[in-house]
């Protein structure tokens, strides 16, 4: 019986071998410079640092469901100076001018559904956003992003629209939306996004108090509802968590949001610049109301009742 059992383990772990072996023959390397959008339709995984020459477009486009991509440990560098000051005489250096076209991204998701970004590694320097991803009405997107950086992106370092059903863990988010003009741009923009769950990661260091101080580490935009925000740690941006007028039903839950915005800008700026907690969610007359629990925060600006400070 014990030569049989043996046999049978040693046929088993030959299977499982060679299964892997496929499983590896069927995923694409990507390394090197990137001068037009990369189209990606199987899973793909870095081997390589990424250097991006895209100035009106993706980096990476992931164009097919059911796909992966994980960074691997490397970064992806885009052409964006977000520090910079525009430059007339070469305008596709710097940022985009507006949120707007060209879709100057580094990773693009559009329509597609259970797609997975995966780290460790890092998306940085690209003229729009980090990442986007765009769901679509009335069909759950089901994406995982997990384990990311986005660095220094001149809007959003991970901005979703019509994002539903997905999650957003273990990132870290910070030095985005320097250079963001008039859009609420930061760290995770989360705009007309229903139902995901945002959970276990960091904002830092996010937006510019420049053209509406509208910048954030998280942003829920335009509508956004029924979110999960819980046991995130949001500090040092000009805003930690802003939500906007129509934004109504999220929960709030265990996150450390303070030091929004660092001292040095209240220092030169005013005490009144920034907050924690930024809630415009009743004040254009919605009547509609988000949820707090159990939030470690300080400041907060809004219709009452405050949820900070607050010290569970």
């Amino acid at each position: 019986m014990r030569r049989m059992s043996l046999t049978w383990l040693a046929v088993v772990a030959l299977s499982f071998s060679i299964g892997s072996g496929q499983a590896e023959a069927d995923i694409e390397d990507l390394s090197g410079t990137i001068t037009t959008t990369k189209v990606i339709t199987e899973s793909t995984r870095l081997s390589g640092d990424v250097t991006c020459a895209v100035i009106a477009g993706p980096c990476i486009d992931l164009a097919a469901s059911n796909i992966k991509l994980w960074l691997n440990g490397f970064t992806i560098t885009g052409p964006g100076s977000p520090d910079a000051v525009p430059d007339p005489n070469n305008p596709a250096a710097f940022c985009n001018a507006t949120n707007g076209a060209p879709a100057a991204d580094g990773i693009r998701i559009q329509n597609q559904t259970h797609v997975q970004l995966l780290g460790p590694g890092m998306v940085q320097k690209f003229r729009r956003h980090g990442i986007l991803i765009v769901g679509e009405a009335g069909v759950p997107t089901k994406a995982t992003v997990k384990g990311l950086t986005s660095h220094h992106n001149c809007f959003s370092g991970l901005l979703v629209n019509m994002m539903s059903d997905s999650d957003i863990e273990g990132i870290v988010s910070v030095r985005n939306g320097n250079n963001s003009t008039a859009a609420p741009c930061g760290g995770n923009c989360i705009v007309n996004s229903h139902g995901n769950r945002i959970r276990r990661n960091h904002f830092a260091g996010n937006g510019s108090i420049l053209n509406n101080n509208n910048d954030f580490g998280v942003g829920l935009i335009a509508g956004s509802s029924g979110n999960l925000l819980e046991d995130n740690h949001i500090g040092g941006n000009t805003n930690g968590i802003l939500i906007q007028a129509t934004a109504a039903g999220n929960v709030i839950r265990g996150n450390i949001i303070a030091g929004n915005p660092p001292g040095q800008v209240t220092r030169t700026f005013g005490a009144s610049i920034g907050f924690d907690v930024k809630d415009e969610a009743t004040v254009a007359g919605t009547g509609s109301r988000n949820t707090f629990e159990l939030n470690w925060c300080i400041t907060y600006f809004g219709p009452g009742p405050a949820p900070c400070p607050s010290f569970p």
